[in-house]
């Protein structure tokens, strides 16, 4: 039979297209083979003689002039005992069972549109489809594909006995280019009228193709389902005649002895063979003959098409085997610090195309695409490789002293003579953690862009060569002097100002003053009357003072110098008030004061002498 001929020529030409056996060498893929093995459960027809009733059909004898009937029992699956006139649609697929030659599929009598469709569990790619008839092959049809399971199909080819009629419009002949739409009329004529055959090749040989994998290429080539549509009858005049009664088309119908859909697991050319990707029932031939649909992906690539790089391999972008070239994805460099990274455009344009690959939830306190510099607040160990876990040191540096709240230098740098863990002091603060203030400065503090506030302590003030201190700015004072910055004397003593030691004592005279305190600008005390000089130690112009002896001490009406700070103790001496009386050229004593004449003080000058 002219059928099992072209089943062993056509499946003797597949078999020599093998697949690589190895993907190393570059581009490879999985053997090919028909799709439609292991897959009857997925193949349908719209109409098949006989599933709801046995139904009558008959043949064209030339020899006998006359027809032969028969019938279609379609409702249980074909045996070759108790089934043999069912003509189911998985009778199409090819077989070695013994009187192969009597199995075909068959739609109903006088039906002009009916379709075969074979649904795939996932996206395969697609070479060649071949049909073999046992009727005559349709005047007219045409093959669709889809590759989103169904939603959408595209026309592959058109085939009719007269393409003006059938598909106006559509562009007769021969495909000139890569895409071209047409409709093929050298498979639709009436002879022969049985084991005819149409062929259809996705990609003619003759077409020249740079890329493979090109959009254009793969939109052709791949398919999710396949839809075979038979729109017109050959009838051999019949209908032309008048004659339509139902016996006179009882032998128009479409009858298939095999269908071969020739294709392979599509895996972008990093795979040499596939697996099941889901459990597949009903395999005519063993197991090895069924095209499986799982790429088991090579070249570090993943996915049921090999159609992205797997976890950890997207230092480069993807890209389809071609030829020698096996475009494998390159594992990402982290340093041993992230098992995690996507691929970045940006970052692998930018780096010339070396590296695209950025690392994520880096580890051991590093950061960068690569995990190739260690985080804020943390420097690079000189003795380790950066690869090394403990790489990467804490600064140890006072925030509130250091530039950007506690940065240390990450690395050293001989030229900028920078060393690696050094802090970053602000102006005002030193140490080596950046935790003290400088001389002369004080309240380290965060807020602060300077780190510390100046001192501000009084030049005279204040002890030389001291600061203040470093949590309260209190400056450290002279004697007699006072306040947070030394700036003010204490009570009892007089200055700054322009005194070369500071703040001095007001040292008050016992008698001439009221009391111990003085102005604090010029330290001028409050004299009694007549009395004189800073420390009214001298008589206003025209008194004298007189000898001690002479001065009457009146304990009993005697009172302490009203001061913060007497120069003696109150019970050491008492008191004494002296009263001078100037009349004319003696004096007198009133009330206990001493009062002389011009005689008694020439005596009283003898008697001075005399001591």
């Amino acid at each position: 039979m002219q059928f099992q001929l072209s089943l062993f020529l056509h499946l003797g030409w597949l078999s020599g297209w093998k697949a690589e056996d190895e993907c190393g060498r570059g581009a490879c893929r999985p053997s090919p083979g028909n799709l439609l093995v292991g897959r009857s459960a997925q193949l349908t027809a719209s109409s098949t003689c006989g599933l709801k009733e046995a139904q009558k059909y008959c043949i064209l004898s030339y020899l006998e002039g006359e027809h032969k009937c028969f019938i279609c029992d379609s409702r249980l699956p074909y045996n070759p005992h108790t089934q043999p006139n069912s003509h189911t649609i998985e009778n199409v697929i090819p077989s070695f069972e013994p009187h192969r030659e009597k199995t075909w599929w068959q739609s109903e009598n006088g039906l002009d549109h009916v379709s075969i469709r074979l649904d795939l569990e996932t996206l395969f790619q697609f070479s060649h489809l071949i049909l073999t008839f046992k009727t005559f092959r349709p005047a007219a049809m045409l093959v669709e594909r889809s590759t989103n399971y169904g939603h959408t199909w595209k026309v592959l080819k058109y085939f009719a006995k007269d393409c003006a009629i059938s598909f106006p419009g559509i562009t007769a002949g021969q495909a000139q280019k890569v895409g071209d739409l047409v409709c093929d009329s050298r498979y639709s004529d009436v002879e022969p009228s049985t084991g005819g055959e149409v062929v259809l090749k996705v990609l003619d040989p003759s077409f020249e193709i740079e890329n493979p994998y090109s959009p254009q290429i793969q939109d052709l080539v791949t398919l999710t389902n396949l839809r075979i549509n038979f729109t017109k009858l050959h009838t051999l005049g019949d209908t032309l005649l008048g004659r339509q009664q139902n016996d006179s088309l009882d032998k128009y119908y479409y009858a298939l002895y095999e269908m071969i859909v020739r294709g392979s697991c599509f895996c972008n050319g990093h795979a040499n063979k596939c697996e099941p990707l889901q459990q597949v029932q009903g395999d005519i031939f063993s197991s090895t003959a069924v095209v499986h649909g799982h790429c088991v992906c090579q070249h570090n690539t993943d996915g049921p098409n090999c159609e992205r790089c797997k976890d950890f391999f997207q230092d480069a972008p993807w890209r389809p085997a071609v030829g020698a070239q096996d475009s494998a994805c390159r594992a990402c460099s982290c340093n041993g610090h992230s098992e995690r990274c996507h691929f970045d455009m940006t970052a692998y344009l930018a780096s010339g195309g070396l590296s695209g690959g950025v690392c994520e939830d880096c580890q051991h306190h590093t950061e960068g695409q690569h995990c190739e510099r260690c985080r804020p607040l943390f420097y690079r160990d000189p003795f380790k490789a950066i690869s090394d876990p403990y790489a990467c040191l804490p600064c140890e540096c006072d925030p509130d002293g250091t530039l950007s709240g506690g940065i240390c230098v990450s690395h050293s740098d001989p030229s900028l003579g920078s060393v690696a863990g050094q802090c970053l002091c602000k102006e005002n603060v030193e140490g080596a953690k950046c935790d003290q203030c400088k001389p002369s400065y004080f309240g380290l503090s965060a807020s602060d862009p300077l780190g510390c506030r100046p001192c501000g302590c009084h030049p005279l003030g204040s002890l030389p060569f001291s600061t203040c201190d470093m949590d309260t700015g209190q400056c450290f004072c002279r004697a007699y002097t006072t306040g947070p910055r030394c700036e003010e004397c204490t009570a009892g003593s007089w200055g700054p100002g322009d005194h070369l030691h500071g703040c001095a004592p007001c040292d008050c005279a016992i008698g001439g003053a009221y009391s111990n305190t003085c102005s604090p600008k010029d330290g001028q005390c409050d004299c009694r009357p007549h009395v004189t000089g800073r420390r009214c130690t001298e008589p206003a112009p025209g008194y004298f003072f007189a000898p001690l002896n002479f001065y009457l001490y009146e304990a009993e009406e005697a009172s302490p110098l009203q001061g913060l700070a007497p120069l003696i103790l109150a019970t050491a001496l008492p008191t004494c008030d002296v009263y001078f009386q100037q009349q004319g050229n003696d004096f007198t004593m009133d009330r206990g004061n001493i009062i002389l004449n011009k005689n008694q003080k020439q005596s009283l000058r003898a008697d001075e002498q005399n001591k």
